[in-house]
C-alpha cells in the first residue's frame, strides 16, 4: 500500500494554507489582542484553545480517539507550547464545523488512517505558541515593558524583575 494518500507535502505554501485554515484567527494585532485580553473573563485565541482565569485549559479536540492515544498526545502538544502541565489542560470535543477542525489531509473533520498526529501537528503548535506569545504581550502591555524580557513558566509569564502573572 503506497504512503502517498497519507503524506502531506510539506511545502511553505501547504503550510501557511493549513495553518490559516486551521487557525484563521491567529492572524491577529498583538497590541489590540492584548488589551482585549486583560479585559477577558476567558482567552479564546483560536479554535482550538480556551483558557480561563484560573489558568485552566481547554483544547478543542479535532479527532476521535480510537485507541492511539491522540487524545494525550495532541493535549501534550498544547501544553508543551503554552508552557503549562498536562494536567492543566482538559479536553473538549470539537463541535461540526469542517472550516475549523477539518483534517487538513483528509479535507473533511474525520479521524482516520493514523494521521492524526502528522495532520495536526503543525498546526496545534502554531495554535500554542500563538496563545503563549499573546499571552506573554498581555502581561507586558500590563507591565509597561518589553515582551523579549518576559518568559513563560509552569502556566505564568514571568519577568526578571520578579513580577507575575497567570498565563
Amino acid at each position: 500500500m503506497s504512503n502517498t494518500f497519507f503524506a502531506p507535502r510539506l511545502n511553505r505554501r501547504n503550510f501557511l494554507k493549513a495553518s490559516a485554515a486551521l487557525g484563521g484567527s491567529l492572524v491577529v494585532n498583538l497590541g489590540v489582542a492584548a488589551n482585549s485580553l486583560l479585559a477577558a473573563q476567558e482567552f479564546a485565541p483560536n479554535a482550538f484553545i480556551r483558557i480561563d482565569r484560573r489558568g485552566l485549559v481547554t483544547f478543542v479536540m479535532p479527532q476521535v480517539e480510537m485507541g492511539q492515544g491522540i487524545y494525550t498526545a495532541q493535549a501534550m502538544l498544547i501544553a508543551e507550547e503554552l508552557d503549562v502541565s498536562l494536567d492543566d489542560v482538559r479536553i473538549e470535543a470539537a463541535p461540526v464545523n469542517e472550516a475549523l477542525y477539518g483534517h487538513p489531509m483528509l479535507r473533511r473533520q474525520t479521524t482516520g488512517g493514523s494521521t492524526s498526529i502528522r495532520a495536526f501537528w503543525t498546526p496545534l503548535r502554531v495554535a500554542g505558541a500563538t496563545a503563549r506569545r499573546l499571552l506573554m504581550q498581555a502581561a507586558a502591555t500590563e507591565w509597561n515593558v518589553d515582551v523579549a524580557s518576559c518568559r513563560t513558566q509552569d502556566g505564568f509569564v514571568l519577568h526578571p524583575d520578579g513580577r507575575t502573572r497567570r498565563a
